[in-house]
C-alpha cells in the first residue's frame, strides 16, 4: 500500500515539474502576448486533460483494490466462521 502512494505521490510531482516546465519555457520563449496567452491556454488544456486521465485511471485502480480488499475480508470472515465452527 506504501509503494502504491509513493507511485502515486512519484507521478503527482512528475506532473507538477512538467506543469511549471511548460509555463516557464513559455514565458522565455520569444512571441507576442496574444500567441503567448494562447500558448498557456492551449497547454493548459492539454494538462487538465491529462491531470483527468490520470484520476480516471487512479479512481479506478482504486475501486479495484477496495472490492479485492472486500473479496479477501470476506474469504478471512468464513474461514474464521469454519474453525469456529469445526472446534
Amino acid at each position: 500500500m506504501e509503494k502504491e502512494n509513493r507511485t502515486g505521490e512519484f507521478f503527482l510531482g512528475l506532473l507538477i515539474g512538467g506543469v511549471v516546465g511548460s509555463i516557464f519555457a513559455l514565458l522565455y520563449a520569444p512571441s507576442s502576448g496574444r500567441k503567448l496567452r494562447r500558448k498557456i491556454s492551449d497547454k493548459t488544456e492539454d494538462v487538465l486533460e491529462e491531470v483527468e486521465e490520470i484520476y480516471d485511471a487512479s479512481k479506478d485502480k482504486a475501486e479495484q483494490i477496495i472490492k479485492e480488499g472486500k473479496k479477501k475480508a470476506s474469504s478471512i470472515i468464513q474461514d474464521a466462521k469454519k474453525k469456529i465452527v469445526n472446534n
